[in-house]
């Protein structure tokens, strides 16, 4: 065996042990003082973690509190366990893990990597170990996350992907919305927040909302390059706004086939009234920059990255690099859709961590190492700390984040591929007004139906169920 399990079972009875015995009861009475010692080493034994973004898992000596964290917690671990950690850079795939399996070398045991390189080419290849086969390790703890997040560690209904949850890295998902806090106050209006704690923030609600906006900024000198509400993508935002009046992508017929769950009045009704909202002149597509840079923009929808890092050197591109305020909160809800609903969505780029089941290690200490690895690297709860405390600048803000991310949809784009593709450009062209909500989705109902069928074996929610 390469690990080491010693037990050590101390079993102690107490020197009394007395009977009473009676024509009218019998007593009987057990003390004891049951304690188990488990020490597992994994000793002689090296674990290499490949990542394509080395610097982040494993930055420079003193270049961060947070990397400096990351250092300790790896030090710690090899001295507990009596192994080494080897954190290398890594290709964002897995074609070098399959060369090294078919020549029989040792490679990685644990790569870091987008689910649409490394995950899906080592899970069609054979090569990834499923979560629940890999023993001293529970895949479903919380300390990776939500399962809803993790939606891109599935395949086939099976649980793949680990996530350093509960590291210094905020979780990213796209259905978010920020809002200028300093700029609205300035205005005399409302906030976002308002509207939601009066239950109002809606559909109806939210279009007066910025033609009032709109009508401020010019009252208080701004040009007419400024627009209310920015869009980062028009298509992103059309499929969180379908969330919001109460879709799914995924849905079923009575008999339990699946169907394409954006394609009914619901879907359209989002797409009409983003159109409605293009057609006020209060909402474009200008990108994160009209709003974060120029502060040409009240409001802007957006992948939450935006709002929750920070590039030292590239303070222009992220909110927490800004001398002004800014709030985040759920889109707001449809005539279908409910305080329930969330905006949020994963989108097919999500980097986890895949286990390689030929790696040279057995999986039990495979099992043993990631355990340890995936804690918490410090006592402050790493990304909800310095989030709650360092980013966001009102509690409303993280709780609004943690409530999208805990309810995070799951939009299949990696499964649907081109099929998923063709539907964001027709959404783009309706909510612009180059065609209609009816013909947005003629047009791609019959590819999607096909991708349906062929692609969608399982669908996440009777997983999560």
């Amino acid at each position: 065996m390469k690990r080491i399990i010693s037990m050590i079972l101390s079993i102690v009875f107490l020197s009394s042990l007395v009977f009473t015995v009676s024509c009218a009861e019998e007593e009987e009475v057990f003390d004891m003082d049951f304690s188990v010692d488990l020490d597992v080493t994994l000793e002689g034994l090296t674990f290499i973690w490949g990542s394509a973004w080395l610097t982040q898992f494993y930055p420079n000596e003193g270049f961060s509190l947070v990397g400096d964290n990351m250092r300790a917690h790896y030090r710690q671990i090899e001295e507990d366990l009596k192994c080494e950690i080897e954190i290398i850079s890594w290709e964002d795939g897995g074609r070098r893990i399959m060369q090294d399996v078919a020549a029989g070398m040792k490679t990685c045991d644990l790569v870091d990597s987008h689910a649409t390189n490394a995950g899906i080419e080592l899970y069609k290849a054979g090569i990834l170990a499923p979560l629940d086969d890999i023993p001293n390790i529970n895949g479903y703890d919380d300390k990776y996350g939500p399962i809803r997040f993790r939606q891109y560690g599935i395949f086939d209904g099976k649980l793949y992907g680990l996530y350093q949850y509960l590291w210094d890295f905020p979780p990213e998902f796209f259905g978010t919305m920020t809002f200028n806090v300093d700029m609205l106050s300035s205005f005399g209006l409302p906030l976002p927040y308002e509207y939601i704690e009066a239950d109002n923030w809606n559909w109806d609600t939210y279009k007066d909302y910025l033609v009032s906006i709109d009508s401020a900024a010019q009252n208080s000198g701004y040009d007419s390059n400024f627009v209310a509400h920015t869009s980062q993508e028009f298509a992103t935002d059309a499929i969180s706004f379908m969330f919001m009046n109460g879709c799914k992508m995924i849905d079923k017929d009575p008999n339990g086939n699946y169907l394409f769950g954006l394609d009914n009045p619901r879907g359209m009704a989002a797409l009409d009234f983003l159109s409605e909202l293009v057609d006020a002149g209060v909402y474009e597509e200008r990108g994160t920059g009209t709003f974060i840079h120029d502060e040409n923009a009240a409001i802007l929808t957006s992948e939450s990255y935006h709002a929750t890092h920070f590039q030292e050197g590239n303070e222009d591109a992220y909110l927490p690099g800004q001398p002004w305020i800014y709030g985040l909160v759920n889109y707001p809800y449809g005539p279908n859709g409910d305080e329930s609903c969330v905006s949020a969505f994963v989108h097919k780029t999500r980097r986890l961590n895949w286990v390689n089941a030929y790696s040279g290690n057995e999986l039990s200490d495979i099992g043993i190492f990631l355990d340890r690895l995936f804690e918490p690297i410090d006592e402050e709860g790493g990304w909800k700390a310095s989030l709650g405390y360092s980013v966001f600048h009102d509690k409303r803000d993280f709780d609004n984040y943690q409530k999208m991310l805990e309810n995070v949809n799951y939009v299949y784009d990696l499964p649907l591929g081109s099929a998923y593709d063709n539907m964001k450009t027709s959404f783009s062209h309706a909510v612009s007004g180059k065609r209609s909500s009816g013909e947005a989705f003629n047009g791609i109902r019959s590819a999607m139906k096909d991708a349906i069928a062929e692609n969608v074996t399982w669908v996440y929610e009777d997983l999560v169920d």
